[in-house]
């Protein structure tokens, strides 16, 4: 099956390519993991994310394509000078109950994948870094049935929110590695 490199894989597509693998992650929460060691430029550890056998990759070629696309694509959103960084979530037409799970997985694979990949602390982090690596703790416990309470317009602007501080902590940590310091140093 050839797959498009310009575009997320679907997240049904994912969703099915993970459970045949035998991972827990949801699709979101895979796209999560990644971005978050991909924040920090740690690909080294894109394997093991999905099961302690490391010929994982190798032994579902498809599944390796859909992980391959994926670190490509959000790879170059974060380098775009468009900001086209894109959240692998639900499609709109999913209940809103389950897409507003979907974007706490989604928070929660990425804080998994910034603190797998050398990110100790959040409160190391320049205080806009800081600040969104909190809130995003706060949206990655989010209580799903509580979405029942909020709207469409709601959940667009908290998914706006994630992906424009997903891109802010990476050009906080872009500049970091740049300037040869490590988080946290003075």
């Amino acid at each position: 099956m050839e797959q498009n490199i310009n575009k997320l894989p679907e997240y049904e597509e994912l969703t099915t390519a993970l459970r045949r693998v035998n991972s827990q992650l949801s699709a979101a929460e895979c796209h999560g993991l990644l971005t978050g060691a991909l924040n920090t430029e740690d690909t080294a550890l894109i394997s093991r994310f999905f099961n302690e056998d490391s010929d994982l990759l190798n032994n579902d070629p498809h599944f390796a394509e859909l992980i391959s696309q994926m670190v490509h694509l959000t790879v170059e959103g974060f380098k775009d000078e468009d900001f086209n960084f894109q959240l692998l979530l639900p499609s709109d037409d999913v209940p809103l109950q389950e897409r507003s799970r979907a974007l706490a997985d989604w928070c929660g694979g990425y804080l998994m994948g910034l603190l797998e990949s050398g990110i100790k602390e959040f409160d190391a982090l320049p205080e806009d870094a800081a600040e969104v690596a909190k809130d995003l703790v706060e949206i990655s416990q989010l209580d799903a049935s509580a979405a029942d309470s909020g709207s469409e317009n709601d959940l667009m602007q908290l998914e706006e929110y994630v992906r424009v501080g997903v891109q802010i902590i990476y050009a906080v940590l872009a500049k970091i590695k740049n300037e040869g310091a490590g988080v946290g140093d003075e």
